[in-house]
């Protein structure tokens, strides 16, 4: 094996965690290389080329972007707040089987008082759920903040989080609430869980520090956000080799020592991050290690996958008054949907989350277009994995499962759409899985259940020192913000360990 320089960090995968602990390590002086399996940064938040047409691969809106929010002031830390032009999202439009909830300005407050307006008599709810979300939120803050040291007293700061740790959004939904309609509109948010078996604390930690003042999208694409923090990590110092698969972590005395690529190279660090699902991770290792790591890994649970369908028109979308974002559910019984997604079925109607970015961005398509992005939470085992284990088959149930949500999509909200596409394109599961390495192709990695919560979920600090772990498989919770502040927070934990 031919040998490399030694660097005081070594990050495998560049998602969100993997790229915001590589900014930040570099941005403090650390010699950091980054791997990447693939040609470009960022895993589930990039965009991709069509001809003249940009797409954002996943990715539809990122919240805390507002001066001072909490995205905004990671994005500060490593120096990149100003490569990034935010455009509020100023109308999201939820339809709901027998109503609608329109959103124009506001955040999540406004969101409430739309709410208010639909069923004014569950005001003493919602004024105490807003409550308690803001609450949580402040001890979530607070929590960050404290010192190793005033970590001991966290139950008398933090009551809040220790009482509400088990509870699922479902049994605050029921104990403030008497509608079931009122509880599909609260329980409208990027999760693949329903209520009883969502984290009410996710559920709180997320309104409070990304959708409470509202939420944006960054112009020129999703892609825009990690092409930003990988210019901040480069700028720092740091080291990017794109198309380079990582193979082999090594060890050495019971701690890290490196890893090897596929093509035999060895870079030497004692200091490893991964930001790849944790069953990849452990297959890196050595077969003697592996059953310890796996120890670890075996009971988690994933969130379901997505069927992203990418479409071009020259439908004049604007003047016919759509919004930038609809959710459009057509089932009532949101449990009901989760099992039978979860037993690999999908409903004949399911629920579709719509965005048109040239409505925000014209630039993303040439003139007279539009572009249109369909994402459905459906199964990895749907129809025998989507007819993996032969060509023909996987294209023929991937076409049959894009022409039904057209078709739906042309008849529920956007009339003669067929006659006036001009590309389609697809991916299922097994391309997310293909492309990004997330097992399953998990959409939002761990499933924010309360099990996998808080201190249940996997810390950064993996088994074998001088491992770590960043991304939505770790704390604090999944998204585009919390697997950035998983790679933040881990990267402060390296470098206050370097000073001590």
């Amino acid at each position: 094996m031919a040998k490399a320089k030694a660097y005081n960090a070594i990050v495998i995968g560049s998602g969100m965690g993997g790229l915001t602990a590589s900014a930040s390590l570099a941005r403090n002086g650390f010699s950091t290389l980054l791997f990447e399996k693939e040609k470009q940064v960022g895993g589930y938040v990039a965009s991709f080329k069509r001809g003249d047409c940009l797409f954002d691969a996943t990715g539809a809106f990122v919240g805390g972007c507002q001066e001072g929010g909490e995205f905004w002031q990671l994005l500060k830390e490593i120096g990149v707040q100003e490569e990034i032009e935010f455009i509020p999202i100023r109308h999201i439009r939820n339809i709901y089987p027998g109503f609608e909830v329109h959103l124009h300005e506001g955040g999540f407050r406004s969101y409430l008082e739309s709410l208010l307006e639909l069923f004014p008599e569950e005001e003493k709810g919602l004024r105490a759920y807003l409550s308690l979300v803001k609450k949580i939120g402040e001890e979530v803050k607070t929590y960050s903040e404290m010192s190793q040291a005033k970590k001991i007293l966290f139950p008398v700061y933090c009551w809040n989080l220790i009482r509400y740790q088990r509870t699922t959004h479902g049994g605050i939904l029921d104990r403030f609430f008497r509608g079931e309609e009122i509880k599909q509109a609260l329980h409208t948010l990027p999760s693949t869980e329903p209520p009883s078996r969502l984290s009410f604390l996710f559920v709180a930690a997320v309104i409070s520090k990304a959708l409470m003042e509202g939420v944006f999208y960054p112009k020129g694409g999703m892609g825009k956000l990690t092409e930003a923090i990988a210019k901040g990590f480069l700028d720092g110092g740091g080291q990017l080799h794109l198309q380079t698969e990582v193979e082999q972590i090594l060890v050495k005395n019971g701690r890290v020592e490196g890893v090897v690529t596929r093509d035999g190279k060895v870079f030497e660090s004692s200091i490893v991050i991964s930001n790849i699902n944790p069953n990849l991770l452990a297959k890196m290792f050595s077969p003697g290690r592996r059953p310890a790591l796996g120890k670890r890994t075996r009971n988690l649970q994933y969130s379901l996958s997505c069927f992203i369908l990418y479409l071009a028109t020259d439908l004049d979308l604007g003047s016919m008054g759509f919004p930038y974002f609809t959710h459009l559910r057509f089932l009532s019984d949101l449990e009901g949907e989760y099992r039978m997604l979860y037993r690999g079925e999908v409903p004949k109607n399911p629920t579709l989350m719509i965005s048109i970015p040239t409505l925000l961005d014209p630039r993303l398509a040439p003139p007279g277009q539009h572009l249109v992005k369909v994402l459905v939470t459906v199964p990895y085992h749907y129809r025998g994995t989507w007819g993996s284990g032969n060509a023909e088959t996987y294209q023929q149930v991937k076409g049959e499962f894009s022409r039904g949500i057209i078709e739906r999509l042309e008849l529920k909200l956007i009339p003669h759409l067929r006659e006036h596409l001009l590309f389609s394109e697809a991916a299922t599961p097994l391309t997310l899985e293909r492309y990004t390495g997330n097992e399953r192709g998990a959409m939002y990695g761990l499933a924010s259940t309360p099990q996998q919560m808080g201190p249940w979920r996997p810390s950064h600090r993996a088994l074998i020192p001088g491992l770590y772990q960043v991304g939505h498989y770790t704390r604090p919770s999944h998204g585009i913000v919390g697997a950035s502040l998983s790679g933040l927070f881990c990267a402060r934990s390296i470098l206050q360990e370097r000073k001590s």
